[in-house]
């Protein structure tokens, strides 16, 4: 009996374990199962969040933005032609004083020059007297000349009847004689006569030189009388004032500069890439519209123009250009000479090309193009500008979606999900100004 009951309990031992294996090996199909379920989501491969935009053909108009100085081109330096004491000064003759056009600067004390006026005038009437009675000994010298005349032909006929009658036998040989010795008397007259005339006639001449002479010399005191005032040949303002009341001023002795505020130009600095897109099919300068732009805090002052010239040296150890801009000024600006400004260039528009954000290429100008099954793949484009963030480019794939900041880890073959960029760099080509070279 108890063989038996032994017999019943190993056979219920045995049932409980082989039930315990079957259900073990149940979980454990069920558990490979679920993984062999799970195995193919978990290797489904996710794509990358990147920003993107598409690339549109559009018309771009660069700036090429620089710095430069005002500086002016009609500028006079206000100097003292005669030397004296200087005795008045205009009222706004200071440094940043407006002075008129025929405005009277500085006056020096004209007394000794009035006085040597008055002795040329002297001297030209005196000069002009002696021309008078130069021209009146003429005129006494040739009524002389005329009563010889006469006298040689009376005496002549006496001669010719005298000598008519000697052959007739009525008048003497010493008749004859005496009539003959008359007429060589009256001859000799008449030439001293004639001498006397043309003398006279000398003075003259040697009169009117005087009289010339001494009217230039009534010219130049008037011209150095008249440079004892020293006035403004335009309007403009004064700088550099260095002279006052009192002073002894001498002959070319700088006193001041005057400098035209409406003949202004901005001399600006470019790269030699910068000033090789400024010229034209010709190779000279190609007038373009330019904005200068002096700052004053919270009120800058802009000012327009235009390219005028191009300097004609360029300065030792210097690269690049200076160009000279124009400027449309009126006799108020605030702008000087000196002022530190920057310019504003706009180029000629660039049609077919694309804005991008710089961060979407290489410095090469590789780009990353997103293809119809999602992943990246690289694409050249060449850079024609750059400006800041953004840059112009052209051979570009357009109409294509294109990563707008290439990461690091962004490369082709790589598989993304595309969402809008927010800063689409395509409405800086709707206006000139919108890109800079």
């Amino acid at each position: 009996m108890r063989f038996v009951l032994r017999g019943l309990g190993g056979l219920t031992l045995l049932a409980l374990g082989v039930a315990l294996a079957a259900l073990g090996a149940l979980s454990l199909m069920r558990s490979i199962e679920g993984r062999q379920a799970a195995a193919p989501r978990a290797a489904e491969e996710r794509g990358v969040a990147v920003a993107t935009a598409v690339l549109e053909r559009v018309t771009a108009h660069p700036v090429i933005e620089a710095f430069g100085e005002i500086r002016s081109w009609r500028t006079l330096r206000v100097s003292a032609q005669a030397s004296g004491r200087i005795v008045a000064l205009a009222a706004q003759f200071r440094d940043g004083g407006r002075v008129r056009a025929g405005e009277t600067l500085v006056g020096i004390d004209p007394a000794d020059y009035a006085a040597r006026v008055e002795d040329a005038e002297v001297a030209l009437a005196e000069a002009q007297a002696d021309a008078a009675e130069a021209r009146q000994s003429v005129r006494s010298a040739e009524v002389e000349l005329e009563s010889a005349q006469t006298q040689r032909a009376l005496r002549t006929s006496t001669l010719e009847r005298q000598k008519a009658l000697a052959g007739r036998g009525v008048a003497s040989a010493s008749v004859v004689d005496e009539a003959e010795l008359a007429l060589a008397a009256v001859e000799q007259v008449v030439a001293s006569r004639e001498q006397a005339v043309l003398t006279a006639r000398l003075r003259i001449d040697r009169a009117d030189l005087a009289v010339r002479r001494a009217a230039l010399t009534l010219d130049e005191a008037r011209r150095r009388l008249a440079e004892t005032e020293v006035v403004a040949p335009f309007d403009g303002l004064l700088a550099e004032v260095s002279a006052t009341l009192g002073d002894i001023a001498t002959a070319n002795q700088a006193l001041a500069s005057l400098i035209d505020p409406t003949a202004l130009e901005a001399a600006v600095t470019l790269s030699s890439a910068e000033f090789s897109r400024l010229l034209g099919p010709d190779g000279a300068l190609m007038r373009l519209p330019v904005m200068v732009t002096l700052a004053l805090d919270d009120q800058p002052l802009s000012v327009s123009g235009a390219l005028d010239r191009a300097d004609a040296a360029t300065g030792e150890g210097r690269a690049g250009r200076v160009v000279h801009v124009r400027l449309d000024l009126g006799p108020d600006t605030v702008l000087r000479a000196g002022d530190f400004v920057t310019a504003r260039i706009n180029e000629p528009p660039l049609e077919g090309v694309a804005v991008i954000p710089a961060a979407a290429a290489t410095e090469d100008g590789r780009i990353l193009i997103v293809d119809g099954e999602g992943r990246l793949r690289e694409a050249a484009v060449r850079i024609l500008r750059r400006d800041g963030d953004n840059l112009i480019v052209a051979d570009a794939p357009f109409g294509a979606t294109y990563v707008t900041a290439r990461a690091p880890q962004l490369g082709p073959g790589l598989k993304v999900r595309r969402s809008d960029a927010s800063a689409a760099p395509d409405a800086l080509s709707a206006a000139p100004g919108g890109a800079r070279g």
